[in-house]
């Protein structure tokens, strides 16, 4: 098996316009594909482990990689609001941002209708972090490496 890396993460959202909008203005991301369907689909049902699905969905491409955005329309979700999930909770549960200003990404993220939950921490090496959540409940973490965390400089 030849792994090439990680392709991209998928996020469910309430609003896919709302989302697009967001994380688009967020990352500089450009959205580069469109998909959707609707129930009955047994093949997309068997794909993703669902019965009577239907969604809408954009594929934005930028900041180095691709994010993957879906709102369902059916079935009706079983869980919690992930807006009320903890970061110590089982699942996929933050999509973390390299910035080079944790301060002003924490911002413009308040700025987009996200939602600020605590103050940055800081390394002497000027690493630092923060986790905030999108206008949607999803965790998401701002951080600068400094040069006591893994960058996204060492992938090149």
């Amino acid at each position: 098996m030849n792994v090439r890396g990680i392709h991209h993460v998928g996020l469910v959202v309430g609003d896919l316009d709302a989302a697009v909008g967001f994380y688009g203005a967020l990352l500089h991301m450009e959205v580069i594909e469109r998909d959707s369907w609707r129930a009955p689909d047994p093949a997309i049902d068997s794909a993703v482990g669902l019965v009577g699905s239907s969604a809408d969905g954009a594929m934005l491409r930028g900041s180095g990689g691709f994010l993957e955005l879906w709102q369902y329309h059916a079935p009706e979700p079983v869980g919690d609001d992930p807006a009320r999930r903890g970061a110590h909770e089982r699942g996929l549960r933050h999509l973390a941002i390299e910035v080079d200003d944790v301060d002003e990404a924490l911002a413009r993220v308040v700025e987009l209708g996200g939602t600020k939950t605590g103050e940055p921490i800081r390394s002497e090496s000027g690493s630092a972090a923060v986790y905030c959540r999108d206008p949607f409940g999803t965790i998401i973490e701002l951080m600068s490496a400094g040069t006591d965390l893994a960058s996204l400089d060492d992938l090149a």
